[in-house]
């Protein structure tokens, strides 16, 4: 499985733990919070491609960059999941009203397709 269809089905996963997600609990909402900071993924096996400059620069920068890269990834990773908060609970109150509109509604029946979907995609 490509990392990219492995992330896309992650996100298809947060949808349906949406489904379930009270957000005027707090626990629940603090557990959500940390399901998606699991999402970011500091790569150890991050490579570095340096041209120029000579070969003390070279590794200097071969040793330095990857924790460069970690660094702005931690940083940035709050807001990527106030983000995803934020679109999961707009997804939960469209899957909300769908539910209401429509009583025999299957949303967890169309995620799951669409999971299937992209596992067959592969």
């Amino acid at each position: 499985m490509s990392d990219d269809t492995e992330m896309v089905q992650r996100g298809v996963g947060i949808l349906t733990a949406t489904l379930s997600w009270e957000s005027d609990d707090p626990a629940a909402t603090q557990m959500f919070k940390e399901s998606l900071r699991a999402l970011v993924r500091l790569d150890d096996g991050l490579s570095v491609s340096v041209s120029g400059g000579s070969p003390e620069q070279t590794e200097l920068l071969r040793e330095v960059l990857p924790q460069v890269v970690r660094e702005v990834i931690e940083a940035l990773a709050p807001d990527y999941t106030r983000l995803l908060l934020g679109m999961a609970a707009g997804f939960k109150t469209v899957a909300d009203a769908y539910r209401r509109d429509v009583p025999d509604a299957d949303i967890e029946g169309i995620l799951q397709a669409a999971a299937l979907h992209l596992a067959q995609g592969e």
